[in-house]
């Protein structure tokens, strides 16, 4: 369809699992996409630049959690792409986490949780904004989770994660929308 003929796109967890269904989708719309992941994406980024042309697609292996590193990739996506018109966060701590109750959740594990699911998109929002501000266009899109309504027990540090990312889209969209920005949580 190309509705998104012209955009670029940052995915993070972008290399597999659902963020890949995100790639792969935006990519099927005529986004030029950025797979950003701890995991290695370049298989997926050359499978996208076979089906949707050369320049289509780029992987980046990032820690979303790192501000250097941040910067960096958002710094190698304007070099390559000249600019930044959609961000994905969707990269976080799910699957290995083990399911304890409150008492046993060790601190590293909640500070890691915490700073993959939420420092992460903080920190790709704050790096990546200034160019949409810059614009006037963007859409921001952080990825949820209807554990945070449901309050799972035994997965205190995933669900309370969620429960942040909700809070921090209420308030990003109303401190961004002013700049001609979008943005929404998908659960």
């Amino acid at each position: 369809m190309d509705r998104l003929s012209g955009r670029t796109a940052i995915v993070t967890g972008g290399a597999k699992g659902i963020g890949r269904h995100y790639s792969l989708a935006l990519a099927a719309e005529g986004a030029e996409v950025v797979i950003v992941d701890v995991a290695d994406g370049k298989s997926l980024a050359q499978e996208l630049e076979a089906k949707y042309g050369g320049n289509a697609s780029m992987s980046v292996t990032c820690d979303v959690s790192d501000e250097f590193a941040v910067q960096r990739l958002v710094g190698q996506v304007i070099e390559r792409f000249g600019k930044i018109d959609v961000l994905v966060n969707n990269a976080a701590l799910y699957a290995p986490l083990p399911w304890h109750m409150v008492t046993e959740i060790d601190v590293d594990t909640w500070d890691k949780v915490m700073a993959v699911n939420l420092r992460g998109p903080f920190l790709m929002v704050k790096h990546a904004a200034p160019h949409m501000i810059a614009r006037r266009y963007g859409k921001i899109i952080n990825i949820g989770s209807g554990t945070a309504f449901r309050g799972i027990p035994r997965f205190l540090h995933y669900v309370t994660s969620k429960g942040g990312i909700m809070a921090f889209t209420r308030a990003l969209s109303r401190e961004l929308g002013q700049h001609g920005m979008g943005g929404s949580v998908n659960t």
